[in-house]
């Protein structure tokens, strides 16, 4: 564990042996925020690294698979701060105010390289072995490892075996 960090909820917070965590990392299990209720599970599997500066949040579920590397300043997030497409009325809301909202689990699979400044957005599901691109904003699903890139962010190739 490293200087600095960040934890909430830390009884919805799963760890694996050996995960290590950079400095200035902010893990959260969101069981509460205004009148919402949740019930989360955050899961680091064994063998998985983070270096600094990652944040990740989750209201729901996120499932992180053994030996995954990320990078630095990654975001990973089950829910944002009001609805997608919001209604007039809800923008004159501070965003720190508005419920949570887009609220789907995310699952990444093991053997997965996360590279810097990535972020991953709610609903997606990383097969293992996958590379996300650095500063790629994720909202997929890949059924086979993948590499990962852009903004948003699509399958660039496929990662498939020699025949």
């Amino acid at each position: 564990m490293g200087r600095m960090n960040k934890v909430y909820g830390v009884e919805n917070i799963h760890l694996g042996n050996k995960v290590s965590i950079g400095d200035f990392c902010w893990l959260e299990a969101v069981d509460r925020y205004g009148s919402q209720q949740f019930t989360p599970l955050l899961e680091l599997r064994s063998g998985t690294s983070l270096s600094d500066a990652v944040h990740i949040s989750a209201a729901t579920r996120i499932v992180i698979g053994e030996n995954c590397l990320l990078g630095s300043r990654i975001y990973i997030g089950d829910h944002s701060h009001g609805a997608g497409r919001p209604d007039p009325a809800s923008l004159q809301v501070p965003p720190g105010q508005r419920a949570l909202a887009n609220i789907a689990a995310i699952d990444i699979g093991a053997n997965c390289w996360i590279c810097d400044g990535a972020v991953i957005l709610a609903g997606c599901r990383i097969h293992s072995g996958s590379v996300i691109a650095a500063n790629a904003v994720v909202r997929l699903q890949t059924d086979e490892p993948a590499l990962i890139a852009g903004n948003p962010a699509k399958v660039i190739h496929y990662f498939r075996q020699a025949q």
